[in-house]
């Protein structure tokens, strides 16, 4: 298992909390923002969420930073009067499917099936592309819930994928394990990441 408790592992190519490219967070229940071990905070990020809604998530992390964009697989469109409260001037390329929402703290991407990893990856990727010009984190919450909606290889390949571009696109990543990953999947994840914590 990979859950040494309160003690931190580098695999190969890790290095201190603030210059690891992807972190692996394995505390149970913990949200990436929350497990991120790195003392600062990015001017833009990118949120995968698969466990939370997207405005929650804008709400409770998403305020402090210049761009924020939440990624949110499974959740439906809801109408513009629920959400385009905000004169804010966060801006966001036209995510795939259309035109993304944006709320007060930031911008709202909505992939309706949980399955279409291809069109979670594509928004993030677009984002990465577009943010070239400042910090970047990208957040995903939960591995668990990604492996529930898919299945382990699936979300092995997007996993990979989004730790490969951002690493290209010099942003960070980093992804907390959720619920209900046996040990020997969350083992088959730790080499993706830089740094286990």
């Amino acid at each position: 298992m990979i859950n040494n408790s309160e003690t931190e592992s580098h695999m190969d190519g890790g290095g201190s909390s603030e210059g690891a490219d992807a972190v692996l967070v394995t505390a149970r229940g913990t949200a990436a923002a929350d497990g991120d071990p790195a003392d600062r905070d990015s001017a833009a990020v990118i949120v995968v969420t698969y466990c939370f809604d997207a405005e929650s998530w804008l709400d409770r992390w998403g305020t402090s930073q210049e761009r924020a964009v939440a990624v949110s697989a499974g959740e439906r469109s809801r109408s513009a009067a629920a959400v385009a409260r905000s004169d804010s001037g966060t801006r966001s390329p036209d995510g795939p499917g259309g035109d993304p929402v944006q709320v007060e703290a930031g911008v709202v991407e909505t992939v309706p099936s949980k399955s279409d990893v291809g069109a979670v990856g594509a928004a993030v990727h677009e984002y990465l592309d577009e943010w070239d010009d400042c910090e970047l984190t990208v957040y995903v919450d939960s591995l668990g819930a990604i492996v529930d909606a898919t299945d382990s290889e699936v979300t092995f390949r997007l996993v990979h994928a989004l730790v490969a571009r951002a690493q290209d696109a010099d942003a960070r990543v980093v992804a907390a394990v959720g619920e209900g990953i046996p040990p020997h999947v969350e083992a088959t994840f730790a080499p993706l990441f830089d740094r286990v914590v």
